[in-house]
C-alpha cells in the first residue's frame, strides 16, 4: 500500500488535476499523507505561467527531491520549461496535457505498484486539492492555516466579492474542458495544455446537478479558456449556458476567464441568462489599443468597455464584473498603463488581479522591443495599487507571486 504526498503551486485547474490524481491513488489503495517525509511517491504538480512561479517550481523540486521518495513531476513547467527542468530533474515527468490526451501513460507509469483502476475511470472532480505544505512543523502548519482563515472571516464581512474567493469554501468547480487554441503573444500555456477539448454538455450537466445535490449554492465555469467551450464539438458557451440555467434551484453561477472575443460575440445570448449570474470575469489585460494588438488579445477597446457597462446596466448593477491586467509588458509607456487603470474604474470592474509582465522564452511577447524594466515595473506596480486605493478598491499584495488582488470597497 503505498503512500502519496500530492503538491501542487498551480492555479485552480491545476488543483483540479491534483484532486483527480488523488481519487485515482485512493481508488487504488493507496494513503494521501500529509508531509513528503511520509511517502513512498511525492506528485507534484507545478506552476510556470510566469518567472517567478517557475522559479518556485523549480526550488521545490531541489527540496523534494531530498526526501526517501520517487518524485514525480506534472503539471505545466514539464512542457513550458523542459530545459531549466532537465538541468535539475531527470525522472518521470507528467506533462498536463496527457491526463486527457494520453491518459494510458499515466496507469503506465504506475503499473509497476498493480495498479487496477486506470486513470481514464477518474471522474474530474469539482472541489481543488488544497496543500497545506509551508516546511513548519505539522501542529504548527495546522494551526497557521486555522488563523489565516479566520482572520480572512474575522476582518472581511461575508458580502463583499472577495470573501468566498479567499475562504473558498461552497464553491464548486465545473471545469468545461481542457485546452486552448489562442494565440496571446505573451503566454506559453497553451504549450502545456494542449488542444481543446470540450467536456460533453451531458456530463457539464450531469456535474451540475450533483453538485445541487449536495448542497451546494456557489457554482463557477473554469477552463483554460472556457469561452470557446463546444466549438470542437459543434455547441457554443450559451448553449450550456442555456441548459445549466434551467435548471431551478438556489444558487448562483460565475464565469471565470472568458476572453473578451467571447464575450462580445455572445454577449447577445449571455444577456439572456442574467438573473443567476453573480460574477463573469473578462481578463482584459490591458486598456491601450496598441498594446491590445501586440499582446494578440481583442483590441476594440471602446467595445469592450460598452459591453462591461451593458453587463451593469442590464443586471441593475447585481453580476459582478471580474478582470485581469498586466502591468510593464513591452514598449508599455506609462501613459498606457493609465489608460489600463481608467479603463478599469470606467467600466466598474469589481474585483481583479494586477499582474508584473515576465517573459517566457519561446513567446513572440521576447522579440517584443523595448523591454520595461524590473525597476520600471515595481514602481509602476506600487503606482497601480496606490491608484486602486484612491478609487474605492481595497488591494491585496501578494508579494512572492508579483501579483495583488484589488476588489471594490461596498
Amino acid at each position: 500500500m503505498k503512500r502519496i504526498f500530492i503538491y501542487t503551486n498551480g492555479c485552480e485547474r491545476r488543483k483540479l488535476d491534483a484532486a483527480r490524481f488523488r481519487d485515482y491513488f485512493l481508488s487504488n489503495n493507496c494513503i494521501i499523507v500529509d508531509r513528503p517525509s511520509k511517502a513512498d511517491i511525492i506528485l507534484f504538480i507545478t506552476c510556470a505561467v510566469l518567472d517567478r512561479p517557475t522559479e518556485d517550481s523549480l526550488n521545490k523540486i531541489k527540496r523534494f527531491k531530498r526526501f526517501n521518495a520517487n518524485l514525480i513531476v506534472g503539471g505545466c513547467l514539464p512542457d513550458i520549461e523542459p530545459v531549466a527542468l532537465r538541468e535539475i530533474f531527470d525522472g518521470v515527468v507528467i506533462p498536463t496535457s496527457s491526463l486527457n490526451n494520453n491518459p494510458s501513460y499515466i496507469d503506465e507509469i504506475f503499473s509497476k505498484y498493480g495498479f487496477k483502476i486506470s486513470f481514464s475511470e477518474i471522474k474530474d472532480p469539482n472541489t481543488p486539492f488544497e496543500t497545506a505544505y509551508h516546511n513548519l512543523p505539522l501542529p504548527v502548519e495546522r494551526i497557521f492555516d486555522t488563523l489565516k482563515k479566520s482572520l480572512i472571516k474575522r476582518i472581511l464581512p461575508e458580502e463583499l466579492i472577495i470573501y468566498r474567493f479567499l475562504v473558498k469554501e461552497d464553491l464548486f468547480l465545473l471545469r468545461t474542458g481542457w485546452g486552448c487554441h489562442g494565440k496571446c503573444s505573451y503566454c506559453a500555456i497553451n504549450r502545456a495544455v494542449g488542444r481543446l477539448q470540450s467536456k460533453p454538455i451531458d456530463e457539464c450537466i450531469e456535474e451540475f446537478r450533483r453538485g445541487l445535490e449536495r448542497g451546494y449554492r456557489h457554482f463557477i465555469l473554469t477552463a483554460d479558456n472556457v469561452g470557446a467551450y463546444g466549438i470542437d464539438r459543434g455547441l457554443t458557451l450559451p448553449n450550456l449556458l442555456d441548459r445549466l440555467l434551467s435548471i431551478d434551484g438556489d444558487y448562483d453561477l460565475s464565469i471565470i476567464n472568458l476572453h473578451p472575443v467571447w464575450a462580445v460575440k455572445y454577449w447577445e445570448e449571455i444577456k439572456k441568462n442574467l438573473d443567476k449570474m453573480y460574477i463573469i470575469d473578462i481578463p482584459v489585460q490591458s486598456g491601450s489599443e496598441r498594446i491590445l494588438k501586440l499582446m494578440r488579445r481583442f483590441h476594440d477597446v471602446q467595445r469592450i468597455l460598452n459591453l462591461l457597462r451593458d453587463i451593469k446596466q442590464a443586471s441593475g448593477g447585481r453580476v459582478k464584473l471580474g478582470t485581469d491586467i498586466i502591468i510593464g509588458f513591452p514598449s508599455e509607456s506609462e501613459e498606457e498603463l493609465k489608460e489600463t487603470l481608467k479603463f478599469v474604474t470606467n467600466a466598474g470592474i469589481d474585483l481583479g488581479t494586477a499582474i508584473k509582465f515576465s517573459c517566457k522564452k519561446g513567446t513572440e511577447a521576447e522579440s517584443i522591443e523595448p523591454k520595461v524594466d524590473d525597476r520600471e515595473i515595481e514602481r509602476r506596480f506600487r503606482y497601480a495599487k496606490k491608484y486602486f486605493k484612491r478609487n474605492g478598491y481595497s488591494v491585496i499584495h501578494f508579494p512572492k507571486l508579483h501579483y495583488f488582488i484589488f476588489y471594490r470597497r461596498e
